[in-house]
């Protein structure tokens, strides 16, 4: 006797109606459709799966994936797919490309194609036949391959300390950066960051390259429809310093690492951009960026007082999120001395927590944050609060229509 199946909710018919309308608008190349649909999509998904087919997918289907993913960086089977033909190719034939050459198991490189392809990272065109995939060949990339390792190797451990961590300290969310789950986990009492200097080099190597990939495929800060860089900034700069015997510093990048958010900037204005743009970052972190000839690497510690006098702004990306609201302020008053009154502001690119529908990619930030920093994200009211105690006043908040962070422009109170 077959059971027939339930009647669909009224909320996965509502979903299908939009992601009809979503379809539409993606074959028009309306923007925002794309970002529709995989939420939609998604949505759905959730609303039309079981409870038990929720649990195997989360709790078998995606831990064996990235543990694959990962075995695959090991072998660099990814590597070894990026000559496969898109009409793919057997899995004995991919195996003798891995390493060791022609030493790895077929029959264990079979069954990780066989996962990858049922995951979607890759296709499977026939019997014991496969291709890659975009995504498959972007893993293939250094960058990516680093984020996997970092992600996987370094990161993971941090977050299976957190039920340890939370009965040692009474289920309380953590609010020192040198006591949270991932010092919990390493046994070792210092900053995150500061465990890449002293214990781990590699592992802070593979987080830049991961912070890399992190802006990849994001709305930029100075994109058209984003903040209006040439009405806010180039506006009203001055190209040269005060006693005119120099180019004056149009952006200092505080904190802003291998420095993708300078090339980027420099990209997209190029001439335009009336002075220098300074990038600045922790010795190590400085020595792997590359920049534009006209532009300037500098080492520098952003809870020391900032050197760069009078720019017209000072660019933080990604730093207040990561530091508590006391080590937040210091670091604003460190630059407060050395902004121009009227004319220098301080961008900070960062998330804004909104009151009610918050995407995964912000809450799952933030429970990274508190495991490896004790720290976290911020509404409007809470960073309206930190920077007034640093005698800064917001002159408003700007947000791509498709982006997920936010530019928030500050001027001396």
């Amino acid at each position: 006797m077959t059971t027939t199946p339930p009647p669909p909710s009224q909320t996965a018919l509502d979903i299908l109606s939009e992601i009809n309308g979503l379809g539409d608008g993606l074959r028009n190349g309306e923007q925002g459709a794309r970002e529709g649909l995989m939420s939609a999509a998604s949505r759905l998904i959730a609303e039309l799966q079981h409870p038990t087919e929720n649990a195997l997918q989360l709790l078998w289907a995606q831990p064996t994936h990235l543990a694959v993913i990962r075995m695959a960086v090991e072998i660099k089977l990814f590597q070894a797919m990026s000559s496969t033909p898109p009409t793919g190719e057997s899995s004995a034939s991919i195996a003798a490309r891995c390493v060791p050459e022609g030493k790895a198991d077929t029959v264990l490189v079979a069954r990780m194609l066989r996962h990858l392809a049922a995951m979607s990272t890759i296709l499977e065109t026939g019997p014991d036949t496969f291709a890659p995939t975009s995504k498959s060949l972007a893993y293939a990339a250094p960058n990516y391959q680093d984020t996997i390792l970092y992600i996987v190797d370094n990161f993971q451990p941090a977050l299976d300390a957190g039920p340890s961590f939370f009965r040692a300290n009474g289920f309380q969310a953590p609010t020192s950066s040198i006591d949270a789950p991932f010092q919990h986990a390493f046994k070792k009492g210092v900053h995150y960051f500061e465990y890449f200097d002293k214990f781990d080099q590699e592992m802070g190597r593979r987080f830049a390259s991961m912070m890399d990939v992190w802006s990849m495929g994001r709305q930029r800060w100075f994109d058209a429809d984003y903040y209006p860089v040439g009405e806010r900034l180039i506006a009203g700069a001055e190209a040269k310093t005060e006693n005119g015997e120099e180019e004056g510093v149009f952006l200092v990048d505080v904190g802003g690492g291998t420095g993708h958010d300078v090339k980027g900037l420099r990209a997209a204005f190029g001439d335009k951009i009336p002075g220098r743009l300074v990038l600045q970052d922790r010795p190590e972190i400085i020595s792997h960026a590359q920049v534009s000839s006209v532009d300037e690497k500098m080492a520098h510690d952003f809870l020391t007082p900032q050197p760069i006098k009078g720019a017209r702004a000072y660019f933080l990306h990604s730093i207040v999120q990561d530091w508590s609201d006391s080590i937040n302020t210091q670091i604003l008053s460190s630059i407060v001395p050395a902004m121009k009154p009227g004319y220098s502001k301080i961008l900070i690119n960062d998330f804004v927590v909104p009151n009610q529908g918050a995407h995964w990619s912000q809450t799952a930030l933030d429970w990274e944050l508190m495991a490896s920093l004790g720290a976290r994200h911020r509404t409007v009211a809470e960073h309206a609060a930190l920077y007034e105690g640093a005698g800064l006043k917001i002159m408003g908040i700007w947000r791509h229509p498709h982006s997920l962070d936010s530019l928030i422009e500050l001027e001396l109170a």
